[in-house]
């Protein structure tokens, strides 16, 4: 089987290419465009149970993207998700992978699903003249807010943003509100001219929509990505009447031979595994606005779903309080998790390089004995015992003064002797400070001392 591949891409690949583990390279630049489907052999069964084998590569921090200012939605895949499935390079055959081969579902799918749920919303409200209510309308929460249909198309515009279109008969607003098209768009034009600061002009008094200029929206769906990879399966549609399709048979019968098409799709989710969506505010948005626009987009997840085949029951999601409650608490429990971690791992670390550290120091002292043992070994008696002296820090050596009279724990006799021709030579400066605070007591003592075997050494009288 013959694989397609860009040329770049197999520049980069070269040999690696029948190796390739990239979930996203494998679906999104390698294609057997001419495989098809039939009783002997199913090539492209095949290349997408490959793909969908393939784990997405795992990467530290991917999900810490949103800005600390967004709103957030958790929600649970519950059936299987289809995205951008024409846009692949396999036939009907396109998922929506980042780099990682994680799935994710974009911004604009996102927004999509959010003003479907407000549109809709919108069309009962306006084609029935009530207000959605009762916890048996799913709809009902979006409206609880509101006191008339123009209140809500005020929000859904401001927050959705709107183009000329929108406001025309064959607009989205004109098919929302058809039964009562020119008083509730006329009220709501109205508004949102005086909340934007825009004059409407005498010709527009009776349309005064015309006189609004194109609006982006307040709020930004950022894409939507889940906390772990929740993996690819193969899923097949099974065309029962492809010569009637084609046109070969002007009545579809019985009589065709089934036509089985496969293409991967996203599993389920199960557990606290979760899509997070993300709402940014743009423009300093009302607070409201940016409420409105996740109960909007928990309702589309919910009642519509999102991505392809959603009548069939796919992407379908659990967006419910409840879950997110769930889902709020089980987030807290894992960033403490991982607070605590890095503290670990930061107490760890330093631990590990004290230890280190003080190995370091260790191999130093005993390289520097050895080194001393071996200069000491050449040398007489009584010129270890100075050497030794003279290798003392000044604390060091002072302790000795201080024990110079002590039977126990006091320096030896060749120390002793070794300290008293130090304080005539390269310690004299010690012994001159030394022997002028020692008038009495224990540091007279220790001076006559030092004095009386100075002259038994026959070395003389102390300086």
């Amino acid at each position: 089987m013959v694989t397609f591949i860009p040329a770049d891409t197999l520049a980069a690949l070269g040999d690696n290419l029948k190796n390739c583990d990239s979930r996203s390279v494998w679906l999104n630049r390698l294609a057997v465009p001419t495989a098809k489907d039939d009783a002997h052999e199913a090539p492209r069964k095949e290349w997408f149970i490959k793909m969908c084998a393939k784990s997405a590569t795992p990467v530290s921090g991917q999900h810490n993207w949103q800005p600390k200012s967004t709103t957030k939605l958790y929600a649970q895949l519950k059936s299987r998700l289809m995205l951008n499935m024409a846009g692949g390079v396999m036939e009907n055959a396109g998922l929506c992978l980042d780099r990682f081969g994680i799935p994710y579902i974009p911004g604009s799918a996102v927004k999509g699903c959010a003003r479907r749920a407000a549109i809709t919303t919108l069309r009962e409200w306006c084609e029935t003249g009530i207000r959605p209510t009762g916890q048996d309308n799913l709809l009902a929460p979006i409206c609880s807010a509101f006191q008339e249909p123009s209140d809500l198309l005020v929000q859904v515009a401001l927050l959705f943003g709107w183009v000329e279109l929108d406001w025309t008969p064959k607009g989205d607003f004109a098919w929302a509100c058809e039964k009562v098209m020119l008083t509730v768009r006329k009220s709501a034009a109205t508004t949102l001219a005086t909340k934007l600061g825009i004059s409407i002009s005498e010709s527009n008094s009776d349309a005064p929509w015309k006189s609004l200029p194109n609006f982006t929206g307040s709020i930004a769906f950022l894409y939507a990505a889940p906390n772990a990879d929740p993996g690819l399966e193969l899923d097949v549609l099974t065309n029962h009447h492809a010569e009637y399709y084609k046109g070969t048979l002007k009545i579809a019968t019985d009589t065709e031979d089934p036509v089985p098409v496969f293409f991967p799709a996203v599993k389920p989710q199960s557990g606290t595994a979760h899509f997070t969506f993300a709402l940014l505010p743009l423009r300093n948005a009302d607070p409201a606005l940016l409420e409105l626009g996740k109960r909007l987009l928990q309702v589309g997840l919910e009642v519509f779903g999102i991505g392809a085949k959603t009548n069939a029951g796919y992407g379908c999601f659990d967006a419910s309080d409840s879950f997110n409650l769930t889902i709020s608490n089980w987030t807290l429990e894992q960033q403490k998790k991982e607070i605590e971690a890095a503290r670990k791992a930061e107490s760890d670390a330093l631990k590990e390089a004290q230890a280190a550290k003080d190995a370091k120091k260790r191999e130093v002292v005993r390289a520097a004995a050895e080194a001393l043992e071996k200069e000491l070994a050449n040398l007489s008696p009584e010129e270890r015992a100075d050497k030794k002296i003279e290798l003392l820090e000044e604390s060091q050596f002072d302790n000795k003064i201080r024990n110079f009279v002590k039977a126990k724990g006091g320096p030896s006799e060749e120390e002793k002797q070794a300290i008293v021709r130090a304080l005539r030579g390269p310690r004299i400066a010690y012994w001159n400070n030394f022997k002028q605070k020692a008038t009495k007591g224990e540091s007279a003592t220790i001076a006559e001392a030092i004095r009386l075997l100075s002259q038994k050494l026959e070395l003389g009288k102390m300086p």
